[in-house]
């Protein structure tokens, strides 16, 4: 399974235009694939940039936690991707949670994942 983690150069979880690498874990290969995120720090849209080059790279799932999406992102890859959903802020503690990802893996997510704070 290809799994789609957007962070930050030091590992953290963070909203997708905030994230500046794109990771692809695949989990039966045991290999993590690096791309640099083209919506990093675009002002409007990072957050819908970062998903089409997610969605690009064709992951089978997604990793998410509260705040990361908006809603234009969300409904890019809803029905395309399953989520992830994981309370961890650094790929370094979710990487091992990997190998039993099928446990959280979701077709939706909570709305505090996609909901825009104002």
């Amino acid at each position: 399974m290809k799994i789609a983690v957007a962070h930050s150069k030091e590992n953290n979880i963070v909203p997708l235009d905030l994230a500046e690498l794109i990771s692809i874990v695949d989990t039966e290969e045991k290999k993590i694939s690096q791309y640099e995120n083209p919506g990093f720090e675009r002002v409007p849209g990072g957050k819908e940039i970062t998903m089409a080059a997610i969605l690009k790279l064709q992951p089978d799932a997604v990793v998410v936690k509260e705040g990361m999406m908006c809603p234009g992102s969300y409904r890019m890859s809803v029905g395309r991707v399953k989520y992830a959903h994981f309370e961890e802020d650094n790929l370094d503690d979710i990487l091992p949670k990997l190998d039993k990802v099928d446990d959280v893996l979701s077709d939706d997510i909570p709305p505090d994942v996609y909901r825009e704070v104002e």
